[in-house]
């Protein structure tokens, strides 16, 4: 059987954690070709790793000469992929998942050229429920998210509105509101929501941020409201040693996504 081509775009905390993974795990199946990032030194290390030692190429070459790109840089390098990808009609992993709320459009492009956009259930767990439950009627879906204020520190939403998280004594709640102004307020900490959003045909998501600085991990409280069942999910987060931004949980699920591509037997969505 063929392999199927993989280029990483991004070769960070997720890429560190997917590449060696599918070297080991997937490698009668699929192989790493292609890695990308605007810092070359990483790559280059990365590919060091590597049994299959891939090229290190610029995006629009790495796009041209994989089956499957995976995305795990940033929105920017997300919103190119997708415009490239639909070019070259190649499959792509989104895990900048705001990407997708800013360009919808691209759905209906990738289905006209046949083209595959998978997105990991990332840093939360219940999307298959999700998924079951849009096949109903849901009636809310809401989410709260709690981070240290080091994890929030730095935002420009913040600068913005001169919100001051340095110091605090008590939990504050530094933003409310829906799905498209919490992704384009805070665009590195806000994946949960765009997954919620695209998950179910639902779109009045409400979405509250806390800084909490009594917590050391991120917490996703989601709760679901719909006719045929109610689903209440907490998730309480790890972060990746490699970048304390990145929850070890979104690289696992990751890791699942592509162990469910290349299996004959699936489980779930």
């Amino acid at each position: 059987m063929k392999k199927v081509k993989i280029g990483i775009v991004g070769c960070g905390a997720i890429g560190q954690g997917l590449a060696p993974f599918i070297d080991k795990e997937l490698s009668d199946k699929a192989v790493v070709v292609a890695l990308a990032d605007k810092d070359k030194r990483k790559a280059q290390i990365l590919r060091e790793e590597l049994s299959s030692l891939p090229e290190i190429l610029d995006i629009d070459t790495l796009i041209g000469e994989t089956d499957l790109v995976i995305e795990a840089a940033s929105i920017e390098a997300a919103e190119y992929i997708l415009e490239k990808a639909l070019l070259f009609k190649r499959d792509v992993v989104i895990l900048s998942v705001g990407a997708l709320i800013k360009k919808e459009s691209v759905f209906t492009q990738a289905q006209r050229e046949g083209i595959k956009i998978y997105i990991p259930s990332g840093a939360i767990c219940g999307v298959d429920a999700l998924g079951a439950l849009s096949l109903g009627e849901i009636k809310k879906i809401s989410l709260t998210t709690s981070k240290p204020p080091a994890g929030l520190a730095g935002a420009d939403y913040l600068k913005k509105k001169d919100i001051k998280v340095e110091g605090l004594q008590q939990e504050k709640v530094i933003f409310r509101g829906g799905v498209k102004e919490a992704i384009k307020s805070f665009p590195q900490n806000i994946n949960v929501a765009a997954i919620l959003l695209l998950a179910s045909p639902f779109k009045d998501v409400q979405v509250v941020i806390k800084a909490n600085p009594f917590i050391k991990r991120n917490i996703h409280r989601i709760e679901i409201e719909a006719e045929q069942a109610r689903v209440n999910i907490e998730v309480e987060n790890v972060p990746s040693r490699v970048n304390p931004k990145t929850s070890t949980l979104a690289i696992l699920s990751t890791k699942y996504l592509l162990k469910k591509l290349f299996s004959s037997f699936k489980i779930g969505g």
